[in-house]
């Protein structure tokens, strides 16, 4: 009789934990799809947050700090150390790594800032992508070269860059960063660039199609999709989009989303907002991106407040970080998926 209880027993619990939830990670990973999250350095040093990235996430990508206004706040300066210990979690925790980013008109240092020398120009711009991609080859996964070189009405942005350098500054951008790591997948990434049709999602094409045409090493394109909640997805023009840069050869990475409310937050906001996310989702699944990464996590920690006024709760996890009914939503349709 005492066999047969611990065998009754045994089962019981195999049962048991055959049913318990899994966690999104292991949703995700089984799907051999890339979900992933921005991380702030703090992210990784507090107990509970690291838990929330090792039970949800396998990808990751830094928020702030490889930017250049951190990562080289001046040109003999290098601040390694949180990206070294970004790259430390993530190999320990078998997360893949997003890079983020070499070229940008924003949260420059004011050394980049005051180029006007072209040569000099071009030897920041090299030094900085070869002593990045020296230091952590093989470490990335796909890293964005260039970040929004173009701008709302569908022109080259005309940065430090391209004041400086030329419109040949992509080119070699993407030549320099396929020299100093061949392993890595090079990425052009933009905002408001996802949808076919659009003045800018044209133009953001053309651009990269003449990249391919003309051999620039680029291997894949982000759609940032920094959305709102009150305007559904163009499912037919996103999904036009995916498949125009297939075409091409590319890949296409869901890089930066998150979805706006309107504040104050109602139940028929939070409904619109669910949508978005899980159309956005099914379509990334449904069309293989290469990877869908969150732009943080937490509406504790949101950028959106602060950046777009009257607008919140962007993020599938609450201020306590707490999971969203969205989110566990967002697991499901991972878990359902078929491959």
């Amino acid at each position: 009789m005492k066999t047969k209880y611990w065998f009754i027993l045994a089962v019981g619990v195999i049962g048991f934990l055959s049913c318990a939830p899994k966690n999104m990670k292991t949703v995700a990973d089984s799907k051999q799809f890339l979900f992933g999250v921005a991380v702030r350095p703090s992210d990784l040093l507090d107990p509970k947050d690291a838990k929330l990235l090792q039970d949800n996430f396998n990808i990751l990508v830094a928020e702030n700090i490889m930017k250049l206004q951190y990562l080289r706040p001046t040109e003999s300066f290098w601040n390694w150390s949180d990206p070294d210990k970004l790259v430390e979690f993530a190999q320990k925790n078998n997360m893949k790594l997003r890079g983020h980013t070499f070229v940008w008109h924003n949260q420059n240092p004011p050394f980049i800032n005051n180029l006007t020398d072209r040569e000099k120009a071009l030897s920041v711009l090299k030094d900085t992508i070869n002593q990045v991609l020296t230091r952590y080859k093989g470490k990335f996964y796909e890293y964005d070269v260039c970040n929004e070189v173009i701008d709302d009405n569908g022109i080259l942005r005309n940065s430090v860059w391209m004041k400086t350098i030329g419109r040949e500054y992509i080119d070699i951008a993407f030549q320099t960063a396929r020299q100093a790591d061949p392993s890595v997948k090079l990425i052009l990434n933009d905002y408001n660039n996802e949808y076919a049709g659009t003045t800018k999602g044209d133009a953001f094409y053309n651009l990269v199609k003449d990249l391919v045409t003309r051999k620039v090493p680029i291997d894949g394109v982000g759609f940032q999709l920094h959305v709102l909640a009150e305007q559904p997805v163009n499912e037919k023009a996103l999904r036009a989009n995916i498949q125009r840069f297939r075409d091409l050869g590319l890949s296409v990475s869901f890089t930066e989303v998150d979805v706006r409310i309107k504040l104050p937050v109602t139940p028929e906001k939070e409904a619109a907002q669910q949508k978005v996310y899980l159309d956005l989702l099914r379509i990334a699944l449904e069309e293989k991106v290469s990877s869908f990464v969150l732009w943080g996590y937490t509406d504790l920690y949101s950028w959106i407040p602060g950046t777009f006024a009257g607008y919140g709760s962007a993020h599938p996890f609450d201020r306590n970080k707490a999971p969203k009914p969205v989110y566990e939503l967002m697991k499901k349709t991972i878990a359902d998926f078929k491959l």
